[in-house]
């Protein structure tokens, strides 16, 4: 898919546990998304993903086991029909307990089977988990 000139640049925390992946869904949105957001002006892949998964959910990723997976290209749920979001994915350990801010919902620990419930980025992302066997079917 080709990117417009609208294009969202966002980052997303892939955690994996029990041969499933985390997702979230922010107060007010129908679906669910992956943990992350989009960099501010000046951030580095790092600064911008462990800043928005600490305030999403209360944790602190662990710098030296950060590791890209994938970069999804997908339209972008909420935005116009012209908005693509461009999402790089990452692995990293982290320290504390899972937690979900006040803007957090709901978390999810998702198969592939639950792609239904995700915007169209989050699905992609579902796909290459469950390409690489890494998610349950």
């Amino acid at each position: 898919m080709s990117l417009t000139n609208t294009t969202v640049d966002a980052l997303a925390w892939i955690c994996l546990q029990n041969r499933r992946v985390l997702c979230t869904r922010t107060r007010g949105k129908d679906v669910l998304y992956m943990p992350g957001g989009k960099r501010e002006p000046g951030e580095s892949d790092w600064e911008a993903l462990s800043r928005e998964i600490q305030e999403e959910l209360r944790v602190g990723l662990v710098a030296n086991t950060l590791a890209e997976v994938t970069v999804v290209e997908e339209w972008a749920h909420g935005y116009s029909s012209q908005t693509q979001v461009r999402m790089k994915c990452f692995q990293a350990s982290y320290v504390g307990e899972i937690t979900p801010s006040a803007e957090i919902e709901e978390i999810a620990w998702l198969r592939y089977g639950d792609s239904e419930r995700c915007a169209p980025a989050a699905q992609r992302v579902l796909e290459c988990l469950h390409a690489r066997q890494l998610i349950d079917p």
